[in-house]
């Protein structure tokens, strides 16, 4: 039986994606509860956080490599097995009470590699699935796997905790990844680009760099990915300081968190319909651009300077429309300027920079937030004077006007992207690299690692 390709066939890798990614999201939930009960401890519970994280950004420029030399379902199968693994081992370690927190800290650093992988060669292999005009909704789809998942795994984890135990969820979401691989074995998956035959040979090492190299080498792509580490950084700070903002606002009132939270990810559903639907436009950028005004003027500026529950719950609904608007379009760039064949070494490259926002974000919101503008903005202090009347005083004022400023220079980004025409026109200065793909015939072959060099078929060819 011929097996879907194309648009059909990466529906069904989006919705065994979704699936385990709703299971991982409820384990993430079920270990931070067991980690808090177990310790209490702010810091063993980022900890966890942390080696998953570092994790991915360490391992980023490997995945890169190998996504570029390997079988695209060997490559999307070994992410999801590895990870499928190591929620086994944590299982186990539950079901016979063993469970400690060095362990957790042990899988969630691999499970951590192997998620490298994931971003990268889904952002690659969209690119030979489907048409051009299909990048956009593709990406948004994907965007949706990674944030749609977040408004329902909590309820449903909170609900297996309150009735059974964590060995179930983490059962639910090992049981999850065998729909992500079957869906992978049912469709039909593009063969991995050939290097062009004038290509000197490279080690692994400089598989590993090109992807830094190939960035820095582009004016158009380089500002291009500026542009997008400097949101990602203002955006994470925003995320940062979003519950405590909340908080301060309403009162320490949990029932108006939950619910202002809920509606930023309806938000999120709604952009990602939005892009979905819509035609793809030929100006991307201009939309990316406008999005990101929107994004800091009414969900930063507006966002930090009110107190009322219903504009915050709008304002955060805007900011999730925009997130699926700018990154869908934005990705959707790359994907038609950088040649498949080098696509997961630059996107694992990506990868690498953008996830580095949330620490430097970190590091940037908590100490200039405490220790310098909260004090600057209580009673009677300068900040205060300045500012109280716009934003408020005391930390619920010193986090409003982090918010102002961060929407102030969102919006400053995006003017000055408008006046820069290498990035502003990228799409007309940058030729397309490829002609559209040709939906690929099932492989009649089993699946391994492509070497260099390898025949492809003729709609893998790269044309320059």
């Amino acid at each position: 039986m011929r097996r879907p390709s194309g648009f059909a066939a990466f529906s069904v890798l989006w919705a065994g994606q979704f699936l385990s990614v709703l299971g991982t999201r409820m384990t993430n939930f079920a270990v931070s509860v067991w980690v808090w009960d177990q310790t209490g401890s702010t810091t063993q519970f980022t900890l966890t956080l942390f080696f998953a994280f570092a994790a991915t950004v360490v391992f980023s420029p490997v995945a890169g490599a190998i996504i570029d030399r390997w079988n695209r379902r060997t490559t999307l199968m070994l992410a999801e097995i590895g990870t499928a693994l190591a929620t086994v081992v944590l299982l186990t370690l539950f079901l016979t009470d063993t469970a400690t927190l060095w362990q957790l800290y042990v899988l969630n650093f691999v499970t951590g590699a192997f998620v490298a992988f994931q971003v990268p060669v889904f952002q690659a292999t969209i690119t030979l699935m489907m048409e051009r005009g299909n990048y956009p909704r593709a990406n948004a789809m994907m965007f949706a796997v990674r944030t749609t998942p977040e408004l329902f795994a909590p309820l449903l984890a909170a609900l297996l905790l309150a009735t059974t135990s964590i060995e179930l969820v983490l059962a639910v979401d090992s049981l999850s990844y065998l729909f992500a691989i079957a869906s992978m074995l049912l469709i039909a998956l593009p063969s991995t680009p050939p290097r062009p035959k004038d290509t000197a040979p490279s080690t692994f090492w400089q598989d590993c760099r090109l992807g830094f190299t190939y960035i820095a080498r582009s004016r158009p792509l380089l500002n291009l990915e500026i542009f997008l580490i400097v949101i990602n950084i203002l955006a994470a700070v925003g995320w940062l300081l979003l519950r405590p903002m909340v908080l301060e606002r309403t009162g320490d009132d949990a029932d108006a968190l939950a619910l202002v939270l809920a509606t930023g990810a309806i938000g999120g559903i709604g952009g990602t319909i939005l892009v979905a639907l819509l035609k793809t436009p030929r100006d991307k950028m201009r939309y990316v651009l406008w999005g990101t005004v929107a994004f800091s003027v009414i969900g930063r500026i507006v966002y930090g300077v009110s107190d009322v529950l219903l504009v915050l719950g709008f304002a955060l609904i805007v900011v999730h429309m925009c997130i699926p608007v700018i990154d869908g379009y934005a990705t959707s760039v790359w994907q038609e300027k950088v040649e498949p064949h080098l696509q997961g070494r630059v996107f694992a490259a990506r990868q690498f920079v953008e996830e580095l926002s949330v620490p430097i974000a970190t590091l940037i919101a908590g100490p200039l937030l405490e220790f310098v503008i909260v004090p600057w903005m209580a009673q009677g202090q300068p900040g205060a004077s300045l500012f109280g009347g716009l934003v408020g005083t005391g930390p619920a004022g010193g986090i409003g006007l982090v918010y102002v400023a961060i929407g102030v220079l969102g919006t400053l980004l995006a003017v000055v992207s408008f006046l820069t025409p290498s990035l502003r026109r990228i799409e007309t200065i940058l030729p397309d690299v490829a002609p559209e793909p040709i939906p690929d015939e099932p492989d009649p072959a089993p699946d391994i690692p492509a070497t260099v060099g390898a025949k492809q078929p003729v709609e893998a060819t790269v044309a320059r």
